[in-house]
């Protein structure tokens, strides 16, 4: 991670489109309002990238509505975005998305696929069925992106993290699941959603335990995947199905 470059540029042979993926970061330093980890780079981003694309050369994604939580930057979405997923929405915190916003701007001309900044508050239930309505995705969407954002958060903040992630993909693990038909149940136990989580081993597992607690709970047992960075632990879970 490289905080004393104005932006950062990523290109693979996957992206549709010829020009790289650039986004800026904000060198200046965060105000009391804002939250200082989401302004730059960080190298869990670029090795999940990779990742993206290397995986099937990104056709995996292709056709994918796609949430990015935690944005910051916003190069993983940006690259879902030109790896030709049918929509992506990049969220972070309302503080954050300036940034947000002018990497959109920025990459409007390449991107393939509509692109929108929201904010959300990991844990605002509220708010993310406002934004599953707004983005018009009644069953919620079908790629959760997660990378790097368990980083000495306190415990209920993890937790909160894991919630919004599945909660992101529908409610057939939430209250009010067994007043759905057996066609909605039959779609739901048959999806093929995925959340993917890209976590920096920082010799601090222990105290990021309650969000793998949390998601274990909420998640089937992951699939785990190398990338280019040894310690980045990337996961892929998909939600526990209805028996």
């Amino acid at each position: 991670m490289d905080r004393t470059l104005a932006s950062v540029e990523f290109s693979h042979p996957a992206l549709r489109g010829a020009s790289p993926v650039t986004v800026r970061q904000n060198l200046d330093a965060p105000s009391a309002e804002e939250e200082g980890t989401a302004r730059w780079v960080w190298p869990g981003a670029t090795a999940t990238a990779r990742w993206l694309c290397d995986r099937d050369r990104g056709r995996w994604l292709e056709n994918k509505h796609v949430l990015e939580l935690g944005s910051g930057t916003g190069l993983l979405g940006l690259v879902a975005a030109r790896l030709g997923a049918a929509s992506v929405t990049l969220t972070d915190l309302p503080s954050e998305l300036d940034l947000l916003r002018a990497n959109v701007a920025l990459n409007s001309i390449a991107a393939s696929s509509p692109t929108r900044v929201e904010p959300l508050v990991w844990g605002d239930e509220t708010g993310m069925l406002q934004l599953i309505d707004r983005a018009r995705l009644p069953s919620g969407f079908d790629v959760v992106l997660c990378c790097d954002l368990v980083y000495r958060n306190g415990d209920e903040h993890q937790r909160a993290l894991a919630r919004t992630m599945r909660r992101a993909m529908g409610d057939a693990a939430f209250p009010g699941a067994e007043n759905a038909t057996s066609e909605t149940k039959k779609k739901k136990t048959e999806s093929s959603r995925v959340a993917v989580v890209a976590y920096q081993f920082r010799e601090n597992v222990l105290g990021d335990s309650p969000f793998f607690d949390e998601v274990d709970v909420l998640f089937a047992d992951p699939r785990r995947h190398d990338t280019e960075d040894e310690d980045l632990w990337l996961f892929e879970y998909r939600p526990k199905t209805e028996r």
